[in-house]
């Protein structure tokens, strides 16, 4: 079995009881679409790429038991599998640091082209028409309502468009950005609406 699928059978292992909420199997593989697609033409360590943006967030399921983020249990995780499928030490601390740094909400900045564009990445699936069902099915999980999707939104989502680090990121980021404040717009006209 080559590499790739030993990785995403890992993955899918992993993120098996995660099939609610935003950090499903899905997401992880959208988030790997995009990285590839970021990455096309760029001087990027492949093999780094796409092992960082498949198990990016295999350790999302442990994070709420165990306090630790799951950036950090993604890596410590992921850490025995590359080694047995033959990455060098030096690939290995590549994947971690970009797994590592891919998250937005704990202030840290990628390292590498590879980080970046997973950063990339994984901002876009939580804008545009996606990021809005995402945004959604967490908020149901976690029993927030409107009221709590629209601070989310104002407080991270709408401000992921200024955060990419690439030019494509950037460009995929304008039109995605638009769907996301269309719907927020809408709801917050729709809601003033039925104020008294």
């Amino acid at each position: 079995m080559p590499a790739k699928s030993k990785i995403i059978y890992f993955m899918q292992k992993e993120l098996s009881e995660s099939n609610s909420g935003a950090h499903t199997f899905d997401h992880t593989m959208r988030v790997y679409t995009l990285s590839m697609r970021i990455g096309d033409g760029l001087p990027v360590n492949i093999r780094v790429l796409q092992a960082a943006a498949l198990l990016h967030d295999v350790g999302r399921p442990r994070e709420s038991e165990s306090g630790v983020s799951h950036s950090i249990l993604s890596g410590e995780m992921s850490k025995p599998l590359l080694q047995e499928l033959g990455y060098t030490e030096s690939e290995i601390e590549q994947i971690l640091d970009a797994i590592r740094t891919h998250r937005f909400s704990e202030g840290l900045e990628p390292n590498s082209i590879e980080g970046k564009i997973l950063s990339d990445a994984d901002k876009l699936d939580a804008m545009g028409a996606i990021g809005v069902y995402r945004t959604i099915a967490q908020g149901v999980t976690k029993g927030r309502g409107i009221s709590g999707f629209l601070k989310h939104a104002d407080e991270k989502l709408l401000k992921l468009k200024d955060l990419m680090y690439t030019k494509p990121g950037k460009l995929l980021a304008e039109k995605r950005h638009k769907v996301l404040q269309t719907f927020v717009d809408a709801l917050r006209e729709e809601i003033q609406e039925h104020e008294l």
